[in-house]
């Protein structure tokens, strides 16, 4: 992998000899631009999520840090994290308290249980433009403790627009981008990329072992093949569509509610199967999964336009974000066993709107 690429965090445990000796050389190698510990600060804050009263008592948070570091030698507590692509190295707790922190204020619309029973949930995500936002939505919920992150494209400066990363980032590829935001918040987080993007040899080993897909990529051939074989595999499909707030949440997990195709019964095997070897988008097949008739009309007025006056299908980053977080909820519920529908829904922010407006 060219050390541009570099996405995965070295985490150096205090308590194993070896890995003192690697912090070590690390600190005099001259590669080390910034070192931050703030582990104090964070240990504090671990006591407050023990006992809240604790913020504004500061007997009970010296009580409750006694507690909690009883044992510990404070030189050998938590974790050095050396971020190679940044020349950063950041102290942290240890990884169960630092998770329980940087989540406690998911509570109780997450509960403790709920987090718990997700971090052995595994998400896929196919496509980085709505999917990175879905990534970063899922990763900072801990909405799972897996992410499969799936694209073979770069980031270029029309992408800015709607993704979100720094101009020092424009070529490397979108999953770089995703991984190592993803890192630098919870370097914890586990990771599985696929830096090839899907396609028909690697799309099994993709969907096996997910509890929930999502498809946010572009290709025909390639949602129809996620689909063919998320049914398979019992897995649900989850789809944004970045316009009106359309939301897909296709039950692929439940054959009783599937059993008449694909897409809410709007795509027979068939139709599929065809779909899944074709190489661009016919009408046919946009009218299968989009259903043009009940687009926005900015974005039935966009589609004769493709190809002469626009590039591609015009996304705003007010969709992608809504539409990130819409999926990643509904990927959260599903990975917590909620009976959602399979059914296409639309949170059509514009239309409220728009019944808001006076005069």
């Amino acid at each position: 992998m060219p050390s541009t690429h570099l996405w995965k965090p070295e985490i150096l445990h205090l308590s194993e000899a070896s890995d003192r000796i690697r912090l070590e050389t690390l600190r005099s190698s001259g590669t080390i631009l910034e070192e931050y510990d703030t582990l104090d600060a964070q240990v504090a804050e671990w006591a407050v999520c023990h006992h809240p009263p604790a913020k504004h008592d500061p007997s009970l948070l010296a009580s409750t840090l006694a507690e909690l570091m009883m044992g510990h030698d404070w030189d050998q507590f938590g974790v050095w994290v050396h971020y190679p692509w940044t020349g950063r190295l950041v102290r942290l707790l240890p990884e169960n308290a630092f998770v329980e922190v940087r989540t406690n204020r998911n509570r109780e619309k997450i509960s403790k249980e709920e987090t718990a029973t997700l971090s052995g949930k595994t998400v896929g995500i196919v496509g980085l433009s709505v999917g990175s936002t879905a990534a970063i939505c899922l990763a900072m919920e801990r909405g799972c403790g897996k992410l499969k992150l799936a694209d073979f494209d770069v980031i270029e400066l029309s992408n800015l627009n709607r993704i979100r990363c720094g101009l020092h980032e424009l070529e490397l590829p979108k999953w770089v981008v995703t991984a190592r935001h993803i890192a630098e918040f919870d370097p914890f987080m586990t990771l599985e990329i696929f830096e090839d993007g899907i396609h028909a040899e690697n799309v099994q080993a993709f969907v096996d072992g997910c509890d929930v897909v999502i498809d946010a990529c572009d290709s025909l051939a390639i949602k129809a093949q996620l689909r063919i074989t998320a049914k398979t595999h019992g897995c649900p499909v989850v789809m944004d569509t970045n316009d009106r707030g359309m939301l897909d949440i296709e039950r692929y997990d439940r054959s009783d509610w599937t059993a008449n195709g694909y897409l809410h019964g709007r795509i027979d095997e068939a139709s599929m199967q065809a779909f899944s070897q074709a190489p661009s988008w016919t009408p046919e097949a946009l009218q299968a999964f989009v259903n043009v008739e009940q687009a926005s009309d900015r974005g039935r007025m966009s589609l004769p336009k493709v190809g002469t006056e626009l590039v591609s299908w015009p996304q705003t980053y007010t969709g992608v974000a809504a539409g990130g977080a819409h999926a990643a909820e509904a990927c959260r519920r599903l990975a917590l066993g909620e009976e959602l529908p399979d059914t296409r829904i639309t949170l059509d922010l514009n239309e409220q709107l728009s019944l808001q407006t006076i005069g």
